[in-house]
């Protein structure tokens, strides 16, 4: 069982249990330990970040403990989450780190993990790394010649960029688009991407400054996104959330292109016979795919477990979830909100229709979601909780869906119904939150 990793790696307050510096100093020795473990080469490890205030801390932290172990570090600044999975491989790195929250407030941080081939970890590997770091008095610290070196490579973003860049070729196209950077690691180059492309860039929303990562923008505040495409007459728009591996869009009209809307134009794509998402699903996407003859897997949530999924799975050529993380294997088993939101625009030109009318694929089934406050999320395993949400799973069968879990990465307990019946599903929605809170 893991206790510091949830979802998507440690995460949690700056500077609060887990996200200290006494953990990246016994985080940097379990790696060590489990990955970098071998004499006949020097160990090399590569440090990213977003654009949050306490990013510093935890880079110069994870930094010094490696280098004090023998593993020299390459400081790759501030970059988004797929650039750090693409740059471990193609510096031959033995593991990549990446500082960030996502999505999450400023004041928020979080630790994720790739392995030297640029995938996240698996959850016995994370289990693993927690064992170590509870043996640290096992671990030797060399000195002279043999101490690490730490040094900022200062060609990582261009790096990246080149490689986004071979992979599009858009010429004399007319596109107004609107970019919303989310304050965070994407500020700096997602607008220049969009711009030497040729398209006319409105950008928004990419003057970090530490704490407003996140904040009314990107992905979790699509409606900035949304009045801005509007308000300029763009022909889209595009936003990111805080390290750059979601992605989601608006249509001229303002209407905001989720996940599942993204995944149903990807399975248009001559010769796609699966979906990869997880059990968070729009049921409508389910009932599209279906009527298609293709077939749609669903993982656990986390983005990671479609990436395993994939990576197994000769006919699984794209994945994601309804939150915006999009992975296209042809690029990354890592999701890319730079890349996959070029990949539609790329498909958009060439459909040679509007967005609005390329991207209505079909009727997402409404979602009513509650995100209920815990102070343990045990409760979601009490006799009556259950039975209440077993009652409701029943009402739902064959007309919707219901899905009751606990946040990989805060203190919530997660209930989203989707059916046909938006009144039945609030209904629903409203008895299982009621049971939590000890209402009945």
């Amino acid at each position: 069982m893991r206790k510091l990793f949830g979802t998507d790696g440690i995460r949690g307050v700056a500077n609060e249990y887990p996200i200290t510096i006494d953990v990246c100093r016994q985080l940097a020795g379990a790696v060590v330990k489990k990955f970098c473990n071998s004499d006949d080469k020097k160990h090399v490890v590569v440090i990213g970040k977003d654009t949050r205030i306490s990013g510093d801390i935890f880079e110069h932290a994870l930094a010094a403990s490696f280098a004090s172990l023998g593993v020299d570090v390459q400081l790759l600044g501030v970059i988004p989450t797929p650039a750090v999975s693409v740059l471990v491989s193609k510096l031959k790195a033995d593991m990549g780190i990446v500082i960030s929250a996502s999505h999450n407030p400023f004041y928020d941080n979080g630790i994720k993990l790739f392995n030297k081939f640029g995938l996240k970890l698996k959850d016995e590997e994370e289990a693993e790394l927690e064992e170590l770091m509870t043996k640290q008095s096992a671990l030797k610290t060399p000195t002279h010649e043999n101490v690490g070196t730490i040094r900022v490579n200062e060609n990582a973003v261009d790096i990246y960029i080149d490689e986004i860049k071979k992979s599009f070729h858009f010429k004399n196209t007319k596109l107004k688009i609107v970019v919303d950077s989310s304050n965070g690691a994407l500020s700096r180059i997602a607008p220049k991407v969009f711009e030497d492309f040729g398209f006319d860039v409105v950008s928004l929303c990419d003057t970090p400054n530490g704490i407003n990562i996140n904040d009314n923008c990107g992905v979790t505040h699509p409606n900035t996104l949304s009045e801005a495409v509007v308000k300029h007459h763009a022909n889209m728009g595009i936003a990111f959330d805080g390290d750059g591996d979601r992605v989601i869009l608006a249509d001229e009209t303002g209407h905001i292109v989720d996940g599942n809307q993204i995944l149903a134009i990807l399975s248009q794509i001559n010769g796609c016979r699966e979906i990869v998402s997880t059990i968070m699903a729009n049921y409508g996407l389910e009932k599209y795919l279906r009527a298609r003859g293709i077939k749609l897997i669903k993982t656990a949530v986390g983005d990671r477990y479609i990436s395993e999924y994939m990576q197994g799975n000769s006919d699984a050529f794209f994945g994601g979830e309804p939150s915006g993380h999009i992975i296209i294997k042809s690029h990354s088993l890592t999701g890319d909100g730079l890349f996959s939101g070029l990949k539609i625009i790329e498909m958009l030109i060439q459909s040679e229709k509007k967005c609005s009318e390329f991207c209505n694929v079909f009727n997402l089934c409404p979602t009513v979601s509650n995100n209920v406050r815990v102070k343990d999320k045990s409760v979601i395993t009490a006799e009556n909780v259950q039975r209440v949400i077993h009652e409701c799973e029943q009402e739902l069968v064959g007309i919707g869906k219901l899905i009751v879990r606990p946040s990989g990465t805060e203190p919530l307990i997660r209930i989203t119904a989707e059916g046909e019946n938006e009144e039945k599903s609030r209904e629903i929605v409203q008895r299982i939150t009621a049971a939590i809170n000890g209402e009945q």
